[in-house]
């Protein structure tokens, strides 16, 4: 069945504004074949909230299977709250149907949004509601996909000031950027996939440190998050309660949001991120995830001016976790300024905890601009393992001024890469039991491979090192039952490490 949302008030009894023009489309072909719902939206040209609003809601009632069909042309919209939605949210396509976030958009309750009450400590509801979060689309709990669409947010300031109160480390103050553009979460499950999406963000008041020439509008692009607090929660992180589930984002492009993607909180979670590109953005991210599997694959990241392409934050509010593996393969990172391309970390063993983050990182190309010589050794390392489970970090492409692959306190594997004009090729700092094995390592500023600071039960063979600054090999001589064999160099220190 197809309808419009004109219809619904006489269907359903829900509200659509009286400019929503559309009138009922029948086909025999679908009513034969099909007794799902489709419910088409057309653009007022004004304010599409209501309409869009209304079609969700009547999509819900209707049960699993139902479409929300936006046609060609552009929508204008405040915040949408969706509840259980078990249907397609559906584009004429990516530049044929676009929705634009309308200037400024109603903030959170203020009774949810102090320095120690965040906007989710209350339930979301769209801009008529009494708790609008800072997100245009929040999807709570269900199954449903969402393709074939553009979303742009083209102004500094979406937020009415104060905006929201950000409880992040990076911004503890209010702020007028939106926390998202699309939210799925859930208090205990919720699944989607994500395609043929492009996302727009702006310049706004998100400023990025270290002297990067870029403020951003959105603090992140799309984000799959456990955010719900239990009944006599105390502590807003700590307390969020997970959300399990699969998602994907698919075949999208997205530029100039703080996050392109956030995953925090997941537990028992498959996450797909693939063939996408994405651009000025400079930490996608994932957050605190337990017993899940994320993988980044195929694609393309450019002008990642600060943070990484991909960053992974493990047990960084939670430390009940379960061990998690990402996979990350095949992408192109392009990093500049303090750019970096993946950064992983998992903070249990400084909370005297075993870790729980397994990373591969495997067929990636890095390749790092220093045009703006505002690289150091301690922002700008391409691969970070840090104090993983485990890590495996082979046949990458690492080319140009940044740092290489560095390894701290992980059983790692790094093998078969081939690194160019980096800082350091490889260097391990207080790792043990990493072997670094057929790797090719050439025109390194400082050290081709380098173990340090009581690095200790490490292998480095049958590497071929030329043309590093300062030494091919370098070991500073700390730690014990290191092993240098079959290693082709000509200078290492001590001598004899060739």
């Amino acid at each position: 069945m197809v309808v419009s949302v004109a219809m619904l008030t006489l269907t359903l009894g829900a509200t659509a504004s009286a400019s929503a023009r559309g009138t009922t489309a029948f086909s025999p072909a679908l009513a034969s074949t099909d007794s799902h719902h489709t419910i088409v939206v057309y653009p007022n040209g004004v304010n599409d909230t209501a309409d869009i609003q209304a079609a969700f809601n009547a999509c819900v009632s209707y049960g699993s299977g139902c479409t929300v069909q936006l046609v060609k042309g552009t929508y204008y919209t405040e915040q949408i709250a969706v509840y259980g939605f078990e249907g397609s949210f559906v584009g004429a396509g990516q530049g044929r149907t676009v929705i634009q976030a309308l200037p400024n958009l109603p903030d959170p309750n203020p009774a949810y949004n102090t320095a120690t009450v965040p906007f989710w400590a209350g339930n979301p509801t769209g801009a008529a509601g009494s708790n609008p979060w800072p997100d245009l689309f929040t999807f709570v709990g269900g199954t449903f996909s969402i393709s074939r669409m553009t979303i742009n947010e083209p102004y500094a300031n979406p937020l009415t000031s104060p905006g929201w109160f950000s409880l992040f480390s990076s911004y503890i103050a209010y702020t007028t950027a939106l926390f998202s553009v699309i939210l799925v979460t859930g208090d205990e499950a919720a699944n989607a996939a994500i395609t043929q999406l492009t996302i727009n963000g702006a310049g706004g008041d998100l400023t990025i440190p270290l002297g990067t020439p870029s403020t951003f509008n959105l603090d992140a692009s799309i984000v799959y998050e456990g955010m719900f607090l239990p009944a006599g929660w105390s502590d807003p992180f700590v307390d969020q309660i997970p959300v399990s589930g699969v998602f994907s984002l698919t075949d999208s492009v997205i530029y100039w949001s703080e996050s392109a993607f956030y995953f925090e909180n997941l537990l028992d979670a498959t996450v797909v991120v693939s063939s996408n590109s994405i651009s000025s953005t400079p930490a996608p991210e994932f957050v605190d995830v337990s017993n899940s599997q994320l993988y980044f694959v195929g694609n393309s990241f450019t002008n990642i001016m600060f943070g990484g392409a991909i960053i992974g934050a493990q047990s960084y509010d939670k430390t009940n976790l379960l061990p998690s593996t990402v996979y990350v393969v095949g992408n192109y990172i392009a990093a500049n300024w303090e750019g970096s391309g993946i950064v992983f970390f998992d903070y249990g063993p400084a909370e005297g905890i075993p870790a729980t983050l397994s990373a591969v990182d495997t067929g990636n190309t890095i390749v790092s601009d220093n045009s703006c010589e505002c690289y150091t050794e301690a922002v700008s390392d391409v691969i970070v393992d840090d104090v993983l489970e485990s890590g495996v970090v082979s046949g990458n492409t690492i080319i140009g001024g940044g740092g290489g692959v560095f390894v701290y306190s992980a059983s790692a594997v790094v093998s078969g890469n081939y690194i160019l004009g980096a800082y350091d090729g490889v260097y391990l700092w207080n790792a043990n039991n990493t072997h670094v094995t057929g790797n090719v390592v050439k025109d390194s500023v400082q050290y081709g491979i380098a173990l340090t600071n009581d690095s200790s039960y490490d292998v480095v063979a049958h590497n071929l090192v030329k043309n590093s600054g300062v030494y091919d090999l370098y070991w500073d001589e700390t730690g014990t039952g290191n092993v240098w064999t079959h290693n082709i160099c000509s200078t290492s220190s001590p001598p004899g490490l060739c």
